[in-house]
């Protein structure tokens, strides 16, 4: 008798263990995360040439910076317009 109830609690727990590792067939969608935003055209001119380019025209102008303007080169890639 005290084999049995053995045998029974085992069993017991061999099927809940095997019950809580189960699939449910069902499909699992994930959504990708959106893109990033590109980069806007006047960004790829220089560090300040894009917030000097999208400031008020009536502002005050302003000395360019050594990082504001990028030499040019003609073994580099062209910025695509």
């Amino acid at each position: 008798m005290r084999n049995v109830k053995w045998r029974i609690v085992a069993a017991a727990l061999l099927v809940g263990g095997l019950a809580a590792c189960g699939n449910n067939n069902t499909p699992t969608t994930v959504t990708p995360p959106p893109p990033a935003p590109a980069a806007k055209l006047e960004d790829q001119f220089g560090a300040n040439f894009g917030t000097a380019y999208r400031a008020d025209p009536n502002t005050d102008a302003k000395d360019p910076m050594p990082g504001d303007i990028v030499p040019l080169s003609l073994t580099t890639d062209p910025v695509a317009i």
